[in-house]
C-alpha cells in the first residue's frame, strides 16, 4: 500500500481576516447598541441638585442651587475654555436660547483654570448665568465624561436628555422644543 501524498494545508489568511472583521463588527455593535441600554442612565430620573458659585451674569461668589429653578425648562452646559467644541456649542446655545426665552441656561465651567475661564467669559459674554464647578460636584453627579456635555431638565426636575458631544442647532432646538411642550 502506498500512501498518497496529501497537499500540505495552509491557513487561509482571508478566512482569518474575515473572522476578525466579523468579531470587530459584533463587538462594536454591542458597544453602540446594547451597552447604552444596559448601563444605568440618568435620563428620566430626578436631576441631582447642586449649589455652585456664580462667575458670570450674577453676583460673583453667590451660590446658585439647581433646585431653585424647578418649574422651568433647564439646559445645563458643561464646558471649559480650552475646549474648542465647547466654544462652538456656546454659539449654538445662544441662537437656540434667543428663540426660546423661557429656557433657563446654566453654564457649568469644569476642568478649567479660573483666570482663563473668566477671560473667555469676558470675551464671549454669554447671555446666561455661569457657575464654576471647581471641585467637580456637578461634574460627577451628571457623569460628565466629555466636553461639551449638555443636559436638558424638564419642568418637573427630571433629566430629559444628556448629550456628551457637540449638539448641532437643529438637534438642540428639538430637545428644547420637547421640554417646552
Amino acid at each position: 500500500m502506498t500512501e498518497e501524498k496529501r497537499p500540505a494545508r495552509r491557513a487561509d489568511t482571508r478566512f482569518g481576516a474575515l473572522s476578525l472583521l466579523v468579531i470587530f463588527v459584533i463587538a462594536a455593535g454591542f458597544g453602540v447598541f446594547v451597552l447604552p441600554r444596559v448601563a444605568p442612565s440618568l435620563e428620566r430620573k430626578p436631576a441631582p441638585d447642586f449649589a455652585l458659585p456664580v462667575v458670570h451674569r450674577g453676583e460673583p461668589g453667590a451660590r446658585v442651587r439647581l433646585s431653585e429653578q424647578r418649574g422651568k425648562p433647564i439646559l445645563l452646559d458643561f464646558w471649559a475654555s480650552w475646549c474648542m467644541p465647547c466654544r462652538e456649542q456656546a454659539k449654538v446655545i445662544e441662537r437656540v436660547r434667543a428663540r426660546h426665552p423661557g429656557l433657563v441656561v446654566l453654564g457649568i465651567n469644569v476642568s478649567d483654570d479660573p483666570n482663563r475661564a473668566r477671560a473667555y467669559l469676558a470675551e464671549s459674554n454669554p447671555s446666561w448665568l455661569v457657575v464654576e464647578d471647581a471641585e467637580g460636584t456637578a461634574n460627577r453627579s451628571y457623569e460628565v465624561e466629555a466636553l461639551p456635555t449638555l443636559v436638558t431638565i424638564d419642568k418637573n426636575g427630571n433629566i430629559a436628555a444628556i448629550r456628551r458631544r457637540f449638539v448641532p442647532e437643529r438637534e438642540l432646538g428639538a430637545l428644547v422644543n420637547e421640554l417646552l411642550e
